[in-house]
């Protein structure tokens, strides 16, 4: 179903839902904020004046397109908050100015007015930079002209022109150098970008767009520490107020306030004014517009306090977004107790599964891009993982390793080789080579009668297997405990260690511990509860 013509409501209700998925996402576009000056406000400053454009647009959305169109640009216009906020509020008026004699819009006329936003946007800025969020809308309009020309609908025409104002907002740190220093895209157009995003969305309202396409598209890289140190301000104050008189001269005003600072945006018309300007003598500023009216919501912040406090905050991202390590380890396992184990030892993320209940790729892939590493061991504990960890070493956008476990008990074995700081193959090999001194065994029962290696194994038996395959029989749970470990020549070894499971008493595992004890009382044994389902019990020899 096409969307082709909007009233007053739809564009009130559209500019509210842009001003949630901003606010929503304000804080990674504060982190961007390198230009004109870094002190990480731009996603708050263009969020405030969309606040304020959405609560006058909410308030007249019983009228018809025009006036909803000339209050959300005044609204802008009194509560626009720095550069991004003043340019977000131009956009607006330029908006306003095509829609104002209308009722309603349809696609070409919404391109139109995103047309005239742009070059309204454009001579408020006294030196227009591209590679900002001047250069983004300016492409947004014209892609979505010409999809509007070509008899795109409204929803088509907008989303084909986030999707242009995607790919200009990717190519900004090739066209503003100090984007490319920084390792961002443009602040201001991100922003723009999110707010576009939420827009459609208030448009679709019950339609099924598919904007999933659209969302968090681009990586944000931070400034790094050193290149961010270099940022000197010229001027220390941003200096913003508004102007109120009769036959304001936005020219002359300008030519006044040029001498006191830059970053200098003077917006409005004869009985308002928006001033904006970055400056060290805030008082003449406003010395200055006294001159020509009455003053009011004057703010004045220190810009230099503000970039001290967003290079803490860079400092913190670049801290999280660093891999604790270089080497993690993903391991697949079943159990509160062998879990607890395998974290203990090491190991970053565990991923529920074994046998009867195989992990998907997909389990492995999100548990590798989780763990907090560079790159990735899989210790796959169960022969049927093994593929499908394979699988994931293809898929993964991290550097992946294999250590072909095909038990908890190797894994265990394995970790003792574990360096997180080592190369990802060299560390490999060692783990893979500790899998050998290590022979391990399940208690498990029957589930079928079935016949192996010269056993008749009835339905409800327990049995023992060494190594994955069946190698004892019996009554009771212990009785192929004691049965196995005789198989594994267990005399022969310094270590025994056993994991009892979720469907054994633990007097029943310290019982047979007690048994194991008398029987080889010149070995160590290491009892633990594993919780694992399935198998009584998991046990090694090394």
């Amino acid at each position: 179903m096409s969307l082709d013509s909007i009233t007053g409501n739809d564009l009130a209700r559209s500019v509210k839902a842009g001003c949630i998925r901003l606010e929503h996402n304000r804080d990674k576009v504060d982190l961007l904020n390198v230009f004109p000056v870094p002190d990480g406000d731009t996603g708050t400053n263009m969020y405030l004046t969309l606040v304020a454009a959405a609560k006058e647009g909410e308030k007249n959305s019983h009228q018809n397109l025009g006036k909803v169109a000339k209050a959300i640009s005044l609204g802008s216009l009194m509560g626009a908050r720095g550069n991004s906020g003043v340019i977000m509020s131009q956009i607006f008026r330029g908006m306003a100015k095509v829609l104002e004699s209308k009722k309603e819009a349809n696609a070409l006329d919404l391109a139109l007015s995103l047309r005239a936003g742009s070059e309204t946007a454009y001579k408020a800025v006294m030196k227009p930079v591209e590679g900002t969020i001047l250069t983004v809308i300016r492409e947004i309009a014209a892609m979505a002209e010409r999809e509007a020309i070509s008899g795109n609908d409204i929803l088509g025409s907008l989303l084909a022109g986030v999707e242009e104002g995607l790919r200009v907002l990717e190519k900004t740190p090739t066209m503003l150098p100090i984007l490319k220093e920084a390792g961002v895209v443009d602040a201001g157009g991100r922003g723009l970008l999110y707010f576009l995003e939420g827009f459609i969305d208030g448009l679709a309202h019950d339609k099924d767009i598919p904007l999933e396409d659209y969302k968090d598209k681009l990586a944000m890289p931070l400034i790094k520490k050193d290149e961010e140190a270099r940022v000197e301000l010229d001027f220390r104050y941003c200096t913003e107020l508004l102007l109120k008189g009769s036959s304001l001269d936005e020219d002359d005003l300008k030519d006044h306030l040029a001498p006191l600072g830059d970053s200098m945006l003077v917006v409005g018309d004869e009985s308002l004014l928006k001033v904006h300007i970055h400056s060290n003598h805030p008082g003449k500023v406003l010395e200055t517009c006294l001159q020509f009216g009455t003053i009011s919501d004057v703010k004045i912040n220190n810009m230099a306090e503000e970039v001290h406090e967003q290079r803490n905050k860079w400092d913190a991202e670049q801290a999280k977004s660093q891999p604790r390590r270089k080497v993690g380890v993903v391991a697949v396992a079943a159990g509160d107790g062998i879990k607890k184990m395998l974290l203990s030892l090491g190991v970053d993320q565990v991923v529920e599964g074994g046998q009867t209940m195989n992990p998907s790729t997909e389990d492995l892939l999100k548990a590798c891009e989780q763990a907090d590493a560079a790159e990735i061991i899989i210790l796959p504990n169960n022969a049927n993982v093994i593929m499908t960890a394979e699988q994931a070493k293809h898929l993964s956008s991290k550097s992946l390793a294999i250590v072909p476990t095909r038990s908890v008990m190797q894994a265990i074995n394995a970790l003792i080789a574990y360096n997180d700081d080592g190369d990802l193959d060299e560390v490999a090999e060692a783990m893979q080579r500790e899998i050998v001194n290590v022979s391990y065994g399940e208690v498990t029962y029957a589930v079928r009668d079935s016949k192996f290696n010269g056993l008749e194994i009835k339905e409800g038996d327990f049995i023992g297997l060494v190594n994955d395959k069946i190698a004892a029989q019996g009554d009771s749970a212990e009785k192929v405990v004691i049965a196995l470990l005789s198989i594994m020549e267990a005399q022969d070894h310094e270590l025994m260690t056993v994991f009892y499971g979720a469907d054994t008493e633990e007097a029943d595992a310290l019982q047979l511990k007690a048994r194991i004890m008398g029987q080889y009382p010149d070995s160590e044994i290491e009892l633990h509860y594993g919780g694992q389902p399935h198998y009584n019990y998991l046990l090694s020899v090394e």
